[in-house]
């Protein structure tokens, strides 16, 4: 069995999921690929009320586990 280690999560997607339990969640129960995607989408965000809201809408990404 290959041992595939979580990503680093960038510090503003970091703060941003640390403010909004549900997403952190979320975010923590995904595999590794699945966080990845989610690290990769947020590369464009450029202000903090941005990543919030890119984060709170994470709660309604069922479809992407």
């Amino acid at each position: 069995m290959q041992h595939r280690e979580k990503p680093l999560i960038p510090l503003g997607l970091g703060y941003a999921l640390a403010e909004n339990t549900s997403a952190l969640r979320y975010f923590a129960e995904l595999s590794s690929e699945k966080q990845r995607e989610i690290i990769d989408r947020t590369g464009n965000i450029s202000s903090r009320a941005e990543m919030r809201n890119f984060v709170r809408s994470m709660t309604g990404m069922s479809s992407i586990k």
